[in-house]
């Protein structure tokens, strides 16, 4: 058992209540909130440890990253979404990461205060070094494929990367699927993968509404997308409509990522459908940010993701909401903060289906610390967004991390 005093304490449940003058109890979970007095007399072998001048918050959960994407030295081309994927297809191999740049951008993860992930897995080339890093990691393998000729090919390829990671599962390293997007995904091969997921209980993820050619692909047949699909078929037509694609995850536990031309939220399963936002992504390959309104009036859990460094200068967390805080510049700072703060943590958990993401009893003891500012309560959430570069320590599943 650990008691650890902070100044305050940023707990992230829905009322986003920030606590002063009490300490928490841990082992690998949260056992008990309270003053100091109170926990040493529960626990009096308990080590102690005090951090009476940072701010105690949950860590934050990133839940949608490609780490085999963290090569990138200028190769790629931004402004727009069809010249950024041409570049990719151009320069694929030249952005892959080996192992050791994995665990570089793993580093940079952690020192964020991050402790959990959704790691989209395209080949499987991070999988040795997430299981040796702290990092708690849901595993997307991710399906792609478009060809009907070749989908016992794609699906072969698919499972042996899935049998991999499912190999290696542990309460840390917790399987998941990916359907890529409507443009690339077949859809014999995309429900085939969501079949498994539902019967294996596994949640999902897929990008989905990243840019307006894809809007018009899917809903028009034409536009930048024909001309980039004619480089692997001269029979081009759109695999679903947009409403056939989204139809595919019904009754399953699903993270769209991006959305950002998604014309009406209330469509998806607020109970089972999660937004993931990338806001620094999106800017880079286009001109059009998520409607965070249009989510809240949806009732939809909001998550944030940074994307790979393919599409995005940082991995860290905290530069990703501080982008966030100046992208979004319609809402007031203070309120946009709190927000983003929540998506970052509690909605990041529930999106990953991980039992963390606020600071209460029962909950895994993810929490990072941070130096506290001088401000009123109401600051604190971009005072720490604006100013912390990295986190004071970092603690998963009540082991220190640094």
């Amino acid at each position: 058992m650990q008691i650890l005093k902070p100044k305050r304490i940023l707990t992230c449940d829905d009322d986003f209540t920030i606590l002063k003058d009490v300490c928490i109890a841990f082992s690998d979970q949260i056992v008990k909130i309270a003053p100091l007095n109170e926990l040493k007399k529960l626990y009096p072998n308990a080590k102690f440890i005090d951090f009476s001048d940072c701010v105690l918050a949950p860590a934050f959960v990133n839940t949608h990253i490609h780490f085999e994407f963290s090569s990138h030295k200028g190769q790629l081309k931004y402004g727009d979404f069809l010249p950024w994927l041409g570049s990719i297809m151009e320069h694929g191999s030249e952005v892959r990461a080996d192992e050791e740049r994995v665990k570089s951008a793993i580093n940079s993860v952690l020192k964020s205060g991050t402790a959990s992930v959704g790691a989209v897995s395209s080949f499987g080339a991070e999988l040795n070094a997430l299981v040796a890093s702290p990092l708690r990691s849901v595993i997307f393998t991710e399906a792609i494929g478009s060809s009907a000729e070749k989908i016992e090919q794609s699906w072969g390829w698919f499972m042996s990367r899935f049998d991999a990671v499912n190999a290696l599962k542990s309460d840390k390293f917790i399987p998941a699927l990916s359907v890529h997007s409507p443009y690339s995904v077949h859809k014999e091969l995309a429900k085939r993968v969501i079949k498994l997921a539902k019967e294996c209980d596994l949640i999902c993820c897929s990008h989905f509404m990243e840019s307006l050619a894809e809007r018009r692909w899917l809903e028009q047949a034409k536009g930048g997308f024909e001309a980039h699909l004619k480089r692997f078929s001269l029979n081009t037509k759109p695999l679903y409509s947009v409403d056939e694609f989204k139809s595919l995850f019904d009754g399953l536990h699903t993270l769209f990522t991006h959305c950002v031309f998604v014309r009406d939220f209330k469509e998806f399963d607020k109970s089972l459908h999660f937004i993931t936002h990338c806001p620094v992504s999106n800017r880079l390959l286009g001109k059009r940010s998520l409607s965070l309104n249009k989510i809240a009036r949806a009732g939809l859990c909001l998550n944030i993701g940074t994307d790979g460094l393919s599409s995005n200068f940082s991995l860290s967390m905290l530069d990703e909401l501080r982008a966030a805080l100046f992208i979004h510049s319609s809402t007031e700072l203070n309120t946009l903060a709190r927000t983003l703060f929540r998506a970052a943590t509690s909605g990041g958990a529930r999106a990953l289906r991980i039992d963390a993401g606020e600071i209460a009893p029962a909950k895994l003891a993810d929490f990072a610390l941070f130096n506290a500012p001088l401000c009123e309560d109401f600051e604190l959430a971009a005072k720490i967004i604006l100013n912390e570069k990295e986190a004071r320590a970092l603690f998963i599943g009540g082991s220190r991390v640094f």
